[in-house]
């Protein structure tokens, strides 16, 4: 499910209280300190900066009005209360993105050592 369509699911529900209780817990605070760290990695930076927001706002309608909620809206999230599980997953739209940029960069990546290759013979020589 989308964190979007979830958001509309639990919104003003039992539900709601458990996410934001669930996300207030210890384990999650200290999850919290490595999601800091990782807000500087490229892609997933904002993903982070997203889920670090989400446990400081008091109500998910409140939320869905920050910057923050369009970074994860579209991401898969799933939450389970009994194991205190959270996992959030890219949807289909992302990971083709996701291999498009692989693609190119990995052929950007091999094209520039091919060049490198073929100078250093030329200068070699």
């Amino acid at each position: 499910m989308r964190f979007s369509q979830f958001c509309d699911i639990a919104e003003n529900t039992e539900q709601e209280q458990q996410l934001l209780k669930f996300l207030k817990q210890d384990k999650m605070k200290q999850a919290e300190k490595v999601f800091t760290k990782l807000t500087r990695v490229p892609i997933f930076g904002n993903l982070f900066a997203a889920l670090i927001a989400l446990g400081n706002y008091e109500s998910i309608a409140a939320y869905k009005q920050s910057e923050h909620y369009r970074h994860i809206k579209d991401w898969n999230f799933k939450i389970d209360f009994h194991k205190n599980s959270l996992s959030i997953s890219p949807n289909d739209e992302q990971k083709k993105k996701a291999q498009r940029f692989l693609a190119i960069t990995g052929s950007v990546i091999v094209l520039i050592i091919i060049c490198r290759k073929l100078c250093c013979r030329r200068n070699c020589r």
